[in-house]
């Protein structure tokens, strides 16, 4: 039984930090996308 909450903690701190890993990727990608909108010549009007 103890093994298996281990397991349970060890699972759970993978979980948080796999999140936290997604989340600055994800704000990576937004950064990097908003860098490309800037870089963007404006439109003909």
């Amino acid at each position: 039984m103890r093994r298996l909450q281990q397991r349970i903690r060890d699972l759970e701190a993978e979980l948080i930090r796999l999140q936290a890993q997604n989340d600055a990727l994800a704000a990576q990608t937004r950064d990097e996308a908003r860098g490309r909108l800037q870089e963007r010549e404006p439109a003909l009007t």
